[in-house]
């Protein structure tokens, strides 16, 4: 099953207005999944048209120089962009519990939390639910939890409503990259022990 971002999530995306750890997250699916391209297509024909819409504004001398300054070269930042998620084996993982890591992943600009996890094959993260949204991309691998199973550039959205415990299937490890804009809540001991990890 293949999930997408949301349409609201691809407006934004189109309009330039999201998060830089959310926007990064969509460029990973879109790589992993290209057939996202055709959802976005109508959010940015309609920024077009928006801006078509606009009342023209009279050109004075040196307008369109004062325009490029303004926009500026392009840099080697932002053709690294959609590489700032690191690669899998660069993370700095952290054990999370038996066949459990988990990696804090820091995005420039971002005011939500950005981690990566792995689950090996079988095993379960915690139960858990979220203070707020959560946004996962599947890179490696699969897994299952109490809505349905998810492969590879599976794009999930969670919120407040969830609670589950993804668990791994298939034969290798199954990684993810996520972005949350409010703390997960687990039970007991290995709740407190995730907070510490997610910190």
């Amino acid at each position: 099953m293949i999930t997408l971002p949301s349409d609201e999530l691809l407006l934004k995306y189109a309009s330039g207005a999201l998060d830089p750890a959310l926007r990064l997250l969509v460029e990973r699916h879109i790589a992993l999944h290209p057939h996202t391209m055709h959802e976005l297509a109508p959010f940015e024909q309609f920024g077009g048209l928006m801006l078509a819409a606009e009342a023209p504004l009279p050109l004075t001398g040196g307008s369109l120089d004062r325009a490029l300054a303004c926009i500026g070269p392009p840099t080697a930042d932002d053709a690294s962009q959609a590489a700032a998620w690191p690669a899998i084996d660069a993370l700095q993982w952290r054990w999370a519990g038996p066949g459990r890591a988990i990696a804090p992943i820091v995005i420039e600009g971002s005011t939500m939390k950005s981690y990566a996890l792995r689950i090996a094959p079988g095993k379960a993260m915690l139960q858990h639910s979220h203070a707020d949204h959560e946004w996962t991309l599947i890179v490696q691998g699969s897994y299952r939890d109490e809505s349905g199973e998810y492969h590879t550039g599976a794009f999930i959205e969670e919120d407040e409503e969830t609670n589950h415990r993804p668990t791994a299937t298939g034969d290798v490890d199954c990684v993810c990259f996520a972005v949350m804009s409010g703390p997960l809540s687990a039970p007991g001991l290995m709740g407190q022990v995730a907070h510490w990890l997610m910190r």
